[in-house]
């Protein structure tokens, strides 16, 4: 599943903060690595980029990971993703910030590109992270992001493996976004209905996490589960925050099976929103809509 890693670098130091992660994911996962740039065919720094990849390599190869360099030319996402698709790569390893300047998500910035067209697993590391990086690398506890749709669900398969093979906890989270029912009857039995309503939505949601929950068990993983009420994409970076989570995991688009939230625009909220490394999944469409 993790057979192998693109890792996207440009040369600079913020590109570079993947670099703890990788190694980390590459030892535990038995991965071979490739580190890719994109230059220009005779331009002043076709060579200085070779040399730096290659410089990069050599230092992994150092550490007992199977790595190898690769100079490419084109657009940037374009040629990145074309490369993972034609070279079987499991998963893209990408800082949000480098050279470049794509650290805040302009439109048409490189990591969102590839975020939005990979079909592969995408591993996104926020910029400014390097103090934390070595001490997270670990991935001690990952933080999976359920809205009770199989779409959402596609996440868990890749993070069992992570799971398994760095030996961190699991945290499946729902969150429950707050219903208001129509003003048609008077307020204390709306009230009522309401907060009715809701504990049965807390009850299935108990229920589907307590389901995704037994197979992780079975297979050794430590589990825990959360749920909360809220704002979906808040709720899920303050408690990721809060409790020293070290990745987040969840799918780009998915459509929520009870509480109606829309799983992609909950994603791109978690991206732009966390400091947190983010993992993520594009599930397959359903056949009705391929």
């Amino acid at each position: 599943m993790y057979e192998r890693i693109l890792v996207p670098l440009d040369g600079s130091e913020l590109a570079e903060q993947v670099i703890p992660y990788v190694e980390e994911l590459a030892k535990s996962l038995n991965s071979e690595v490739i580190l890719i740039t994109v230059c220009l065919s005779g331009a002043p720094m076709e060579r200085a980029l070779t040399e730096y990849i290659e410089r990069r390599a050599e230092k992994l190869q150092s550490l007992g990971i199977k790595t190898r360099s690769v100079c490419i030319e084109g657009e940037p996402a374009t040629s990145i993703i074309d490369f993972a698709g034609k070279n079987d790569v499991s998963l893209i390893v990408i800082s949000t910030h480098g050279r470049t300047g794509i650290g805040h998500w302009p439109l048409g910035s490189i990591a969102s590109k590839v975020v939005q067209r990979s079909h592969i697993p995408v591993f996104l590391v926020r910029s400014g992270q390097l103090a934390t990086a070595a001490a997270d690398k670990k991935l001690q506890k990952i933080l999976v992001t359920l809205d009770g749709s199989r779409f959402a669900e596609a996440i868990i398969l890749y993070v069992e493996r992570l799971a398994k093979a760095m030996s961190s906890e699991v945290v499946l989270a729902r969150v429950i976004e707050p219903v208001r029912l129509p003003h048609l009857a008077a307020y204390r039995e709306r009230e009522k209905y309401e907060q009715e309503y809701m504990a049965k939505l807390e009850r299935e949601a108990k229920r589907y996490l307590s389901r995704k929950k037994s197979p992780l068990g079975a297979r050794g993983i430590k589990v825990n589960l959360v749920l909360r009420q809220g704002k979906p994409a808040e709720t899920i970076i303050q408690y990721a925050e809060d409790k020293s989570v070290n990745l987040i995991a969840l799918t780009t688009h998915g459509f929520s099976g009870i509480t109606k939230w829309a799983y992609g625009s909950v994603a791109s909220r978690i991206i732009e929103g966390s400091s947190k490394p983010v993992l993520l999944v594009r599930p397959p469409l359903p056949a009705s809509q391929t």
